[in-house]
């Protein structure tokens, strides 16, 4: 490994979304202008139908998928979403542009409101209104992304008519069964009206490339492949089948043919995912052509900072026997995601060998963080650590940008709602972990004595308490430290600490209890 362009290269990434290939719009489900659950189908299909046709007139589009990943991925509930969570989606998925919007049915005619976000700006622009028959919604989706791609910062990259002709004719009971797949919440439903719109349209590769992404998820991989494969190359939904395609193939073991299929991509567009997917297949491959370490410093390049490419960097530096190149990017990874536990393996690991006190470090943050991984104290670079991408479009929640303190502040948030619920060990776990990352943070400790007192361990608790009384000096924190005393029956020790206490503060009512209590 040529360790300098490595050091030139992490030192000087920008934080922050990855790169895309020109502004991506993200399509957001419609909303229903008015309560009318008998047609709940038409906002999802709409909406997808939009998205695909966004995608044939060549415009960087993130839809139904991409964003249930990034909500996923967010931990926001599904339902409707407010305009502050809608745009944390785009900016998970570094979005430049979102396409909202409602329809409306009266009688058998579907009206559609669409109205254009700018993410950057929080604009939006006037609405751009369209309407027809319901059993042409497909042409009328066509249609509106049409005009949505011309009101984008770039025009579309095909003509008008290379754009209408690409436009499959889909039977409207095909449409509205797929919207009613896209609308249920099982997946069993889902994969059930799916397959039926399928049936009813053979030619639906919409619906096909849905049924793919369900049967992936679903675990089915040989009949996702199966079925991605039907997809033809000349369709708007070849390039996400193929992608699928390899994750599936990655999924199953096949790492000789996922390389081909990935480096095919690769030589259309060379995207960081799908550099990602093929260093991975390579690194596996037992024929492998070339360096997984190689792509994935491409990958790098054109986006700098997200934090699976830079673990998988890592990774295969070190499978590929290079220590201090995986030691320098877990070292990154471990700065921008401190409760990453696979990266603190993999560390401690890279620093196996080298000897002295940074050893030990790095296991005993493996112990204290996460402990489940305490086995793991041999290295082993056969375990399948590398992260495979689902999706060519990234997905970066900017967890990076947060210190080891801001961190451990919102792990004691988790804690307190744990502690509240009755959740003890939840809570002495969260807060376990907040300690070794804020090891003087004088809230941390106060919590922690609060829990190992409602546990019964007074002693901890009396630890705790004077952790945190060192850290800062407080009349209420030691009159709760003489209370605690009193109770483990240290009645001297208590009585000095409310003395201490009332002579500070001369009301305080919980030292003067223990004073006067027997």
């Amino acid at each position: 490994m040529s360790g300098a362009p490595l050091v030139i290269l992490l030192a000087t990434a920008p934080a922050g979304p990855a790169a895309a290939p020109g502004p991506v719009t993200l399509v957001l489900p419609l909303e229903p202008a008015e309560a009318a659950d008998a047609h709940a189908w038409v906002g999802p299909a709409v909406s997808q139908l939009l998205a695909r046709g966004l995608a044939a007139a060549g415009v960087p589009v993130a839809g139904r998928v991409e964003q249930l990943r990034a909500q996923a991925a967010l931990e926001l509930p599904r339902v409707s979403l407010t305009r502050a969570t809608s745009l944390r989606i785009a900016e998970a998925l570094g979005a430049g542009r979102l396409v909202v919007g409602t329809y409306q049915l009266q009688a058998d005619e579907l009206q559609v409101s669409l109205r254009l976000l700018d993410v950057a700006r929080a604009s939006l622009s006037t609405p751009i209104v369209a309407s027809s028959p319901l059993v042409t919604l497909s042409d009328l989706a066509h249609g509106l992304a049409w005009d949505v791609a011309l009101a984008g910062p770039t025009p579309p990259a095909v003509t008008r008519d290379a754009f209408l002709a690409r436009r499959v004719s889909v039977p409207f009971d095909a449409v509205k069964t797929y919207g009613r797949g896209l609308a249920a919440h099982r997946a069993a439903a889902q994969l059930r009206l799916v397959r039926e719109a399928l049936g009813l349209a053979p030619q639906f590769h919409e619906a096909r490339l849905t049924l793919g992404q369900l049967l992936r998820d679903a675990g089915e991989l040989s009949a996702a492949y199966e079925t991605l494969v039907r997809i033809p190359a000349d369709a708007p939904e070849s390039r996400p089948a193929r992608f699928l395609q390899g994750v599936t193939l990655l999924e199953v073991g096949r790492y000789r043919e996922a390389a081909a299929f990935y480096r095919s991509l690769a030589e259309q567009s060379a995207t960081p995912a799908v550099l990602n997917n093929q260093a991975l297949a390579v690194l596996r491959s037992p024929q492998n052509d070339g360096r997984a370490s190689d792509l994935l410093r491409r990958a790098i390049e054109l986006a700098p900072g997200h934090a699976d490419l830079l673990f998988n960097l890592g990774w295969a530096l070190l499978v590929e026997g290079d220590r201090g190149g995986a030691e320098f990017c877990m070292q990154e990874v471990v700065r921008r995601e401190p409760l990453d536990p696979q990266a603190r393996v993999v560390l401690a690991w890279a620093r196996r060998g080298q000897g002295g006190p940074e050893v030990d470090s790095a296991w005993k943050a493996v112990l204290a963080l996460a402990p489940s991984y305490q086995s793991l104290v041999t290295p082993d670079p056969g375990r399948r650590f590398e992260r495979i991408l689902p999706a060519e479009l990234l997905l970066d929640l900017d967890r990076g940008g947060r210190t080891e303190a801001e961190v451990a502040a919102g792990l004691v948030g988790k804690a307190q709602r744990l502690f509240r619920a009755g959740d003890l060990a939840g809570a002495l776990a969260e807060l376990t972990r907040a300690a070794y990352l804020d090891p003087y943070a004088n809230g941390v400790h106060l919590l922690l004595a609060r829990v190992h007192r409602a546990r019964g361990d007074r002693e901890l608790a009396l630890n705790e308490l004077r952790m945190a009384l060192w850290s800062r000096e407080d009349t209420a924190l030691r009159a709760e430290l003489a209370a605690v005393l009193k109770e483990a029956g240290r009645t001297a020790e208590a009585r000095l600490e409310a003395e201490k206490v009332l002579k500070a503060d001369p009301g305080n009512e919980a030292a003067r209890k223990v004073l006067e209590s027997p």
